[in-house]
């Protein structure tokens, strides 16, 4: 199964470099936000895609869908987590039963 990113230039770089299968950029505009959603959808619709990384930024302009396969995440931006540090260990609770403390 594959690894697909979808992010901005900077995040999207950075994924590749770390070996991420496939890498998408898109900018913060009307037209490659539709890009981004078309992209989103393809990549779902494939079955070779075990996991889809979103920006959190991206992933608030578009509408995320609730699917089992393949699994959606949200990641932070060379700005950070628009969440907040007890947002995401809430969510690190839930997927994996383990509470982060500092």
């Amino acid at each position: 199964m594959k690894i697909a990113v979808l992010g901005d230039r900077d995040t999207a770089l950075g994924f590749k470099l770390a070996g991420a299968h496939e890498v998408y950029s898109f900018e913060d505009t009307p037209l490659e936000l539709e890009r981004l959603r078309n992209k989103l959808r393809e990549l779902i619709e494939r079955g070779d895609v075990g996991i889809i990384l979103i920006t959190e930024r991206f992933a608030q302009r578009v509408e995320i869908p609730e699917v089992t396969l393949p699994i959606i995440l949200q990641v932070p931006d060379k700005s950070g987590s628009r969440f907040g540090e007890e947002a995401i260990k809430e969510i690190v609770r839930r997927a994996i039963g383990v509470e982060l403390k500092r």
